[in-house]
């Protein structure tokens, strides 16, 4: 298993540099968070020791159990990337390096409230942005009415505005995709400008999974969340 992951993480980076240079983008910028749900401590160990430091849990008690099982592994960083009920942003606190799922006002106000993070250090956070309307199966808040929750985690005392993620649609078409993912990225960067604090600081574009990364490299994506083609399908 070790070896395999090894293996599937040389294979990524390669095409990730690959990739960078076909659409002129720096390799350096983009990063690569390895989604380690369901899988074990010794799989993330794995990735760990190829030089991956960025992880991405979904669920909150799943995070705590490796949190404590892994926090002897300096700079291992961890991402919230799933969906989060508000009655669970108490268990929110600085031992998360970024939370990507942030899609509503209310839950904005519930981590600023209840969550136990130091106001010294700040966590990152993103807003998720909805891609496809048509797509039912996929959280995320509108363009049209993003800029309140945007503005609000810009006055947060425990979360640092970071910029955007995006699930894409569970669609094949290249084309579609495309043009999905460059308007997710025209939004994107039409909020920071209005909304950040700095907007010429260099911002978040959380975009790309193990099946359309290539497309999300095309339109700037800086974090891609692979899973399935680091760690193969969950058992």
């Amino acid at each position: 298993m070790e070896n395999k992951i090894k293996k599937n993480i040389s294979e990524i980076q390669d095409q990730i540099n690959f990739f960078a240079k076909k659409y002129q983008r720096d390799s350096k910028e983009i990063n690569l968070i390895a989604v380690s749900k369901y899988h074990t401590t010794e799989s993330i160990k794995a990735a760990y020791e190829c030089g991956i430091e960025n992880f991405g849990e979904n669920y909150i008690q799943e995070w705590q159990k490796k949190h404590t099982a892994l926090n002897n592994l300096p700079n291992i960083k961890w991402h919230l990337i799933g969906h989060i009920q508000s009655n669970k942003a108490k268990y929110i606190n600085s031992n998360i390096h970024c939370i990507h799922s942030i899609d509503k006002l209310n839950l904005a106000k519930e981590i600023e409230k209840k969550s136990n993070i130091d106001s010294n250090l700040k966590i990152k956070a993103l807003v998720q942005l909805q891609i496809d309307k048509n797509d039912k199966n996929k959280s995320g808040i509108s363009f049209e009415n993003a800029k309140e929750l945007c503005s609000y985690i810009v006055q947060s005392k425990k979360m640092k505005f970071a910029g955007f993620m995006g699930i894409g649609p569970e669609e094949t078409n290249k084309d579609y995709l495309r043009k999905s993912y460059e308007v997710f990225a025209k939004n994107s960067e039409s909020l920071w400008q209005s909304c950040a604090d700095n907007s010429k600081e260099k911002y978040i574009l959380s975009l790309g999974m193990s099946s359309d990364y290539e497309i999300a490299i095309e339109h700037g994506s800086t974090l891609l969340r692979i899973g399935t083609a680091i760690f193969g399908k969950k058992k």
